[in-house]
């Protein structure tokens, strides 16, 4: 099956969500009068603006669906505060609580909890990379206890590429800064894709990997000092994290740079190119209530994103002595200045 056809199919399956929960509705009415329990597992802290806007949307989207907390449904969040010393230690009590199904907030949270149970359901909202990960065996049907939602696929690749040197065409060259312990497939799949994509164009890539934030700084150095280097930071949940002190680091050695999150561009980079989180709301919702009726987390495809979003920091590029080419302009979601 091909990549097209493959997105044309997850996007009837998205479409067909609300006739499909209505017909476990209409068969499963003693099932849903029981107390269910939705568990979550997020890196950020509890009271983090991204951690309270995206519960308190599925919440309200599971109360659309006919799940009110304290009658039929109640939430279990717990956070590893993105230390890997308590992250197999977060995933282990909270398997311990026996809920219904476990939502995780990344990969770095699916594989712990992946790696605490294999009979529980867990929805990934974000999964880079779910195959790679082994968190699936296919996309359209995972086969295992695992299923959700990715907006940023290894075939964006060539995507990334292509912006970076539409925004700055003097692009000799790309490094790939990522931390292998917390990229999705340890960043390897990234690496082949975005290696394939830049050598098509006459570029060269440098893998770039780091196990620590003091690592950083010294690989900026290493890769400025070659002219013609831009830089590409791929999905990763110890990057994303660490997003504030990164971006203003990378502009300190002048380098354009294409990210996956448009939290980095916010802080001050360049570019970013996303597929759109919305959707992750809904497929969670969805898949939550589905599974509560009866479905079985392993036919249920994994999902991806069907938009995408394209944010340019204009300073950032005035400072780079870059123009915002008319092309990126009107194709951009947002221009932050």
């Amino acid at each position: 099956m091909t990549i097209l056809a493959v997105r044309m199919q997850r996007r009837s399956f998205l479409c067909a969500l609300a006739s499909l929960t209505a017909g476990f509705a209409s068969s499963s009415t003693e099932a849903a009068e029981r107390l269910r329990l939705a568990a979550f597992m997020v890196g950020l802290p509890l009271d983090h603006p991204i951690v309270l806007t995206r519960l308190g949307i599925l919440k309200r989207l599971m109360v659309q669906r006919g799940w009110i907390e304290g009658q039929n449904i109640r939430y279990l969040v717990r956070s590893s505060n993105s230390d890997p010393q308590t992250l197999a230690t977060t995933a282990r009590e909270l398997v311990g609580e026996a809920p219904d199904v476990i939502v995780a907030g990344s990969s770095t949270e699916t594989a712990a909890i992946l790696a605490a149970t294999r009979t529980i359901p867990v929805l990934f909202s974000t999964a880079s990379d779910p195959v790679g990960s082994g968190f699936v065996r296919s996309l359209e049907r995972p086969e295992g206890n695992a299923t959700g939602f990715s907006n940023n696929e290894p075939s964006m690749a060539a995507k990334w590429v292509d912006l970076l040197r539409e925004i700055a065409p003097a692009t000799l060259r790309i490094g790939v800064i990522f931390n292998p312990a917390s990229a999705a497939a340890g960043g390897v799949t990234y690496v082949e894709h975005l290696s394939r994509s830049a050598s098509e164009v006459g570029i060269s890539l440098v893998s770039a990997p780091v196990s620590a934030l003091s690592e950083i700084e010294p690989a900026l150095a290493e890769l400025a000092a070659q002219p013609g280097t831009g830089l590409f930071f791929p999905p990763d949940s110890f990057t994303f994290r660490n997003a504030r002190v990164i971006a203003p680091l990378v502009a300190k050695y002048r380098m354009p740079t294409m990210y996956p999150y448009e939290t980095f561009v916010e802080a001050g980079g360049l570019i970013s190119y996303t597929g759109g989180r919305d959707e992750s709301d809904l497929v969670m919702a969805s898949y939550i209530d589905l599974i509560f009726r009866g479905a079985n987390v392993a036919e249920l495809p994994v999902q991806f994103s069907r938009s995408f979003e394209l944010v340019i920091n204009e300073k950032t590029a005035m400072a780079l002595g870059l123009t915002i080419p008319l092309s990126l302009r009107v194709r951009a979601s947002r221009i932050v200045s």
